[in-house]
């Protein structure tokens, strides 16, 4: 950041909010250690701290979307996969199934998204703390490489960086979509579209996920992701090659999680047994 400080007028203002928020998470882990462990509700903010702060440094790293670039490559882009596939993804899925009853749906998967960050109450209340630490671990995990993704390909998405094809095109729904465009228009940045966070956090979820839950709620999860996975495109809120580089992340960062601690496992010495 400071080396492309010329480009951003308030870089001393991101970075005092980086070091704040590395200081609050210090300041918790240190109360958690000097107050009693019959405190769960320290234990509980300092472990879900860093996942509570990814939408503010989600912002953040929306900001420094063009330090590199200097501006947004969505024309380049949208050229590129019409290249390479031969049509559009977002204007040919949009016309294969679009239809006001199909938004509605696609949206609602969509914004199933933001229960991703009550997850984590949810398992706490139940007694699994250790369930709690690795998935936050792995949203965070996730996360941070698709902020840097911000930075390497500047994206403010197919429906603001291609207007008129997205007005003669986009999809039309009904009360779930327009609650979902406040939503977007209030508290979307521009540029924080590579890799897709949605889709990385959604599948994050479902693998870490998937062995600790009921049959039924894995069901679910499973449903809300696939159609937020179609949704992103149809919707016109992403690329595909973002969903493409969204689901990279979230296949690689559990799967070099789990070598990472069956490693740590591995080479921890065994606990000696008592005697009898």
């Amino acid at each position: 950041m400071t080396s492309f400080r010329n480009r951003l007028e308030d870089w001393p203002e991101l970075l005092a909010g980086y070091a704040l928020a590395a200081l609050l998470i210090l300041a918790l882990a240190s109360a958690e250690q000097r107050l009693p462990t019959g405190v769960r509700a320290v234990r509980f903010v300092r472990t879900c701290a860093p996942m509570l702060m990814l939408p503010l440094v989600y912002g953040a790293a929306a900001r420094t979307a063009r330090v590199l670039h200097g501006r947004y490559l969505d024309a380049d882009l949208y050229a590129w996969e019409k290249d390479l596939l031969g049509f559009a993804p977002n204007t040919a899925l949009t016309s294969a199934l679009g239809s006001p009853l199909m938004t509605e749906v696609l949206t609602f998967c969509y914004f199933s998204f933001y229960g991703c960050f009550l997850i984590p109450a949810i398992l706490y209340a139940q007694g699994r703390a250790p369930l709690v630490e690795r998935y936050v671990l792995a949203m965070v995990a996730a996360f941070l490489p698709c902020y840097l993704g911000f930075i390497a390909l500047p994206l403010i998405g197919p429906a603001a960086g291609l207007p008129e094809l997205h007005a003669a095109h986009g999809p039309s729904g009904y009360v779930i979509t327009a609650v979902q465009s406040e939503i977007m228009a209030a508290l979307d940045p521009p540029g924080a579209c590579f890799p897709s966070t949605h889709v990385a956090g959604a599948w994050v979820t479902v693998l870490v996920l998937r062995r600790h839950v009921p049959r039924m709620v894995r069901l679910v999860l499973w449903t809300l992701t696939a159609g937020l996975t179609v949704a992103v495109v149809y919707d016109w809120y992403h690329y595909l090659t973002d969903v493409v580089a969204g689901l990279a992340v979230a296949l690689i960062v559990p799967a070099v999680l789990e070598r990472a601690v069956s490693g740590r496992d591995a080479v921890r010495p065994a606990r000696p047994r008592s005697p009898g």
